[in-house]
């Protein structure tokens, strides 16, 4: 009889791609198709919890041949479903059936980083005193919160992600137009916030999450949109606490 890691991994392995219990030692075949029924299904349903507006977006139909098709390619590494699904936004654009809804990728991306932002923990706030405070604060180390990610997209999924969540599937009257979009998404106490910034605020905060170096990333945010309001995108930032300390 084999080890029970590789009992396991052999059984795993036959659910996710389909196989049989023929040759195991320890699962008779009825009760294997239950596990294997069971399983696709909770992976199904991890992803449409994970991608509510990318679901209704794709239809019920669609989305459960995507689920299935995706749990074939990438099963689940480990007991922490958390990262389940990391790969499905990545998985989506390359499927050629939604050539005509290019959007839809984008969109489930927004999603995976506001599921990130959820499970994020926040740290304490840098104050507006602290700030203030220092000597100069062109050398100050700005570190963002964990739970803040951004997201550049060729599309408005941030303004197609709130009317879905508004309107669920009675949405109507979306017209999905191309627009260079950037948009940060965070945690604000126990729910996710959008925030539509322009370039040189995208700018700013992926330069802050690369080093938390101030200068540098003011100059990169400048580079982009000459006429970004630097005080503001930083009082906004402080205002919403997500500037760590």
């Amino acid at each position: 009889m084999p080890a029970l890691p590789e009992l396991q991994q052999s059984m795993i392995a036959r659910i996710i791609n389909h196989g049989d219990a023929a040759d195991l030692p320890v699962t008779p075949a009825a009760r294997f198709s239950v596990y294997n029924n069971n399983t696709r299904i909770i992976l199904r349903d991890l992803l449409k919890d994970t991608f509510p507006v990318t679901a209704l977006l794709l239809g019920e139909k669609f989305m459960s041949f995507a689920s299935q098709e995706f749990a074939t390619a990438f099963p689940p590494e480990s007991g922490d479903m958390n990262g389940y699904g990391a790969d499905f936004p990545d998985y989506l654009a390359r499927l050629p059936n939604l050539n005509q809804f290019a959007y839809v990728p984008d969109i489930a991306r927004l999603e995976w980083l506001a599921h990130e932002a959820y499970l994020s923990p926040r740290l304490p706030p840098l104050t507006a005193e602290r700030l203030a405070a220092a000597p100069d604060p062109m050398e100050l180390q700005l570190k963002l919160q964990p739970h803040v990610h951004i997201l550049r997209s060729a599309w408005p999924v941030d303004k197609l992600w709130e009317e879905v969540n508004a309107q669920g599937a009675e949405l109507h009257g979306f017209k999905m137009q191309a627009v260079e979009t950037f948009v940060a998404i965070y945690r604000e106490e126990n729910r996710i916030a959008l925030w539509s910034i322009s370039e040189g605020g995208y700018r700013f905060l992926e330069h802050l999450q690369a080093s938390p170096n101030l200068p540098l990333a003011a100059e990169a945010a400048l580079r982009a949109e000459g006429g970004l309001q630097l005080d503001l995108l930083l009082a906004t930032l402080l205002q919403q606490k997500l500037l760590a300390a």
